[in-house]
This record gives structure tokens, C-alpha cells and sequence, in this order.
């Protein structure tokens, strides 16, 4: 008797670990099966959880189809200022970037095939809707958005290429919202994708300052780079959360530029 309720209870300690990585709102441990299992254009939409579950499903197919856009094209520019000053610790960096796209959702929506009972699931108030493109077959294979503590492979040695497709990986920290911060990771495998493929203008302006201390002159340097380009087949092939930090890494490719 003892044995079967210490096997009972480490079945419910399982049960329990096993539905904490991912809370969903029907359907369990099958949504992280229907991501393996599925081939194709498949598109992981994400929203934040909202009052209405059918507003946040309407949400997250939104940003699926925004990702559907990238799919056929994005362009973008990034722009990073460093600026080093004559003391040591004097060293400040910006970055901004922007990204260019088609923004008329509807027809990609159109496009989009999910099951609202079995391809919802959520996680850290955030909601994600798994959805498949109609009639388009890709490679490289989606492997899906992971939550467990296995740190991804691709993290710290990123392969060059997957099936011919360059390759780029996108970070985010922790934002108020997990739906931006698995946005703004995203976007950044956009950045970096881009910064691959095109060729980086960089500048240097030096300014030389009177010091009235008394000990000559000071000399302030500013570096600017701007990096631009257009990507096809932008396609995300895996999303890490880690769980001890909320942070979001993605790993995405996009078609190799000839020149």
C-alpha cells in the first residue's frame, strides 16, 4: 500500500511539473505535440493575454500574419552610435532600428489555418496560436517555441546555415509584457539577418575640445554604422524562453542574397 501511493505521489509531483512549463487554456501537453508533429509553414502567433480569450486568439493570428508578411519580404535599417570620450569611463552606445513591411494583415490572415480548441496555448500571460499556412510547404523544419530549461544548442554556437538559408539569431530581456519581449526577439533576428547579408557603412567623427582644467585637450570620438537591406523567406525555425529569466531568444533564416 505504501508503494502505491509513493507512486502516486511522484506521478502527481510529474503531472504537476509537466503542466506548469506550459499553463494553456485547453488541451495540455498536446499543443507542445502538434508543434513537432506539424510540417510545413507553420507560425507561432503571440499576444498578450487579454480579457476576452477570443480577442487574444485574434490577436496572436494578427502578429502570425505579420510574421507571414516577413515571410515574403522585410527590409530594414539599424543604426548603432558609440560615442568615447577622453576619460576612461566615459563610453555611451545607441542603437535603433526600423523595419519595413506589409502591414495589410488581412490577406495573410486569410492564409492562416489553426483549431482554436487543441492550438492555443498560453504562457506567462501570454497567449500563442499555432497556425499553418495554406498550400505552402518550406525546409528548413519548424521545431517549435520551447519553455524548458535546456539552454538551445544554437544559443551559443549558431550554425552558418540550415538547408541552404542563412541563418540569424534574435535576444530579448525580460519586458513588462512576454508577448513584446518575444516580439522584439523576433524583430532583432530580422536585425541580424539583415547585418549578414548587407555590407556595413561605418563613420568616425573625432572632435577635439579645449580642456580649460588646464591639461590640454580633450578628443571625443563618435562611431556611427547603419546597416540596411531586404530579406525574402524570413521564416523562424525555433523560440527559446528561458524560464529563470523570462528572456526570449530566436533562431530564424531568411534566403541567401547572391551578389
Amino acid at each position: 500500500m505504501r508503494d502505491k501511493k509513493g507512486l502516486a505521489l511522484i506521478f502527481s509531483l510529474v503531472f504537476a511539473v509537466l503542466f506548469s512549463i506550459v499553463p494553456c487554456y485547453g488541451g495540455g501537453k498536446k499543443e507542445q505535440q502538434n508543434i513537432a508533429q506539424q510540417s510545413g509553414l507553420v507560425i507561432i502567433g503571440v499576444s498578450p493575454r487579454l480579457s476576452s480569450r477570443d480577442d487574444s486568439i485574434k490577436t496572436a493570428v494578427e502578429d502570425a500574419a505579420r510574421k507571414l508578411s516577413f515571410f515574403y519580404y522585410v527590409s530594414g535599417y539599424y543604426i548603432s552610435m558609440e560615442h568615447i570620450g577622453s576619460d576612461f569611463f566615459d563610453v555611451h552606445f545607441d542603437a535603433a532600428y526600423k523595419l519595413h513591411y506589409d502591414s495589410e494583415l488581412d490577406k495573410y490572415i486569410e492564409q492562416l489555418e489553426y483549431n482554436p480548441d487543441i492550438d492555443v496555448f498560453e504562457y506567462n500571460n501570454a497567449v500563442f496560436v499555432i497556425t499553418k499556412v495554406k498550400n505552402v510547404v518550406f525546409m528548413p523544419r519548424f521545431k517549435g517555441h520551447s519553455f524548458l530549461r535546456t539552454r538551445p544548442s544554437w544559443i551559443d554556437s549558431p550554425p552558418n546555415e540550415i538547408d541552404g538559408f542563412v541563418t540569424g539569431v534574435g535576444f530579448s530581456g525580460n519586458l513588462s509584457s512576454h508577448k513584446d519581449a518575444v516580439v522584439r526577439s523576433y524583430e532583432n533576428a530580422v536585425i541580424s539577418l539583415i547585418k549578414r547579408n548587407e555590407v556595413m557603412v561605418q563613420g568616425q567623427l573625432s572632435v577635439i575640445q579645449d580642456n580649460y582644467s588646464g591639461f590640454g585637450t580633450e578628443v571625443n570620438t563618435s562611431v556611427e554604422t547603419r546597416t540596411a537591406g531586404t530579406l525574402s523567406n524570413f521564416y523562424i525555425i525555433e523560440t527559446w524562453t528561458d524560464p529563470s529569466n523570462l528572456s526570449v531568444w530566436t533562431l530564424a533564416v531568411a534566403k541567401k542574397e547572391t551578389r
